[in-house]
């Protein structure tokens, strides 16, 4: 089973502790890999970190799962094993929501080879012309941590990335999701870069960060989360920089696949080669009819929201949403 890093004692402690409460934790025979919390309203159970995750995986087991019924978000379609569950009671809704992308570096040598899959030569050309341009008006330098980290730098550099990520979406007027949960972030990626579950990249000029990003790991796979730039160096596509400082690193340590997750943007567009998707799985018990019309009910949930994401609803929906807090001064 993969390593996941949202299956960790230290993820499973932190999340409770922001958003739950550890001592009502449930863990089912029939599901090996994934810890729950009982849905406050309904009857079923949801995983921990819900879609506060940049992907689950899980097994099945055929053991006794007699009546219940769970909600899995954000499983990866392309890490996640195919469960045979023909001879079982127990069942599985797969219901498609986001489109993720990720970039395949098994067979990839350097970061040449990369530029040469995602870059036409001319931009090639003019994408290491910015390169050489940001260098020489620049003391560019890279620092990654992984496996190590002074706190009080940690917690500099947190702030620091704070701004960035507040700054960068009031220049966009869109709203962002992780800023109202800082908090729990900086709680939780301290402990996870020291167990080398969490790579976090900073670009430097001189001492002072210009990008960075916090990337989760799985085995040999590296899951871009929260990224930003100080957008007083945006004409020097600083970010695009910042994933191809990520992208060496990746190639140096092995690491197969970088994904870019979910969300639509230009750069996931530029350096992915494949496309997946993410799905919310239910999984629940077919002879009982409460569990059989939980899980019928939370699938046509998930579908009506997709259907409505397709439509670009959700768009519309959060830019009003930010408008009217800024209108609100809030």
């Amino acid at each position: 089973m993969t390593q996941n890093p949202f299956t960790t004692t230290s993820y499973e402690s932190i999340w409770t502790k922001h958003f739950s409460d550890e001592s009502k934790l449930h863990s089912f025979d029939a599901i090996k890999g994934v810890k729950f919390v009982r849905d406050n309203r309904f009857p079923f159970y949801v995983n921990v970190g819900e879609n506060q995750t940049n992907g689950m995986t899980y097994q099945l087991d055929d053991s006794a799962f007699k009546g219940k019924t769970v909600l899995i978000h954000d499983v990866l379609s392309y890490l996640q094993e195919e469960q045979d569950v023909k001879n079982s009671r127990i069942k599985v809704k797969s219901i498609p929501q986001y489109k993720g992308l990720y970039a395949n570096l098994s067979q990839v040598k350097s970061i040449d080879e990369v530029m040469a899959s995602c870059f036409s030569s001319k931009s090639r050309s003019r994408f290491r012309g910015r390169i050489r341009q940001i260098e020489s008006n620049f003391d560019i330098s890279q620092e990654v941590y992984f496996g190590a980290i002074d706190k009080a730098d940690y917690l500099k550099k947190m702030d620091i990335l704070k701004g960035f990520i507040v700054s960068r979406f009031e220049q966009r007027n869109e709203h962002n999701s992780v800023v109202p949960l800082w908090d729990f972030y900086v709680d939780l990626i301290y402990p996870l870069i020291l167990e080398k579950k969490v790579v976090f990249n900073v670009i430097n000029d001189g001492d002072v960060p210009i990008a960075m990003s916090i990337n989760f790991v799985y085995d040999d796979m590296v899951a871009i989360a929260i990224r930003s730039f100080d957008i007083a160096h945006y004409k020097y596509n600083i970010g695009n920089l910042e994933i191809y400082k990520l992208i060496e690193w990746c190639i140096d340590n092995n690491i197969n696949i970088l994904d870019f997750s979910k969300g639509k943007a230009d750069y996931k567009d530029r350096w992915s080669d494949t496309l997946y998707a993410f799905e919310c799985h239910v999984i629940y018990d077919s002879k009982s009819i409460t569990s059989r019309i939980t899980a019928n009910s939370i699938a046509f949930f998930y579908k009506t929201k997709q259907y409505l994401r397709d439509k670009d609803i959700n768009l519309w929906y959060t830019k009003v949403k930010f408008k009217f807090k800024k209108l609100l001064g809030k």
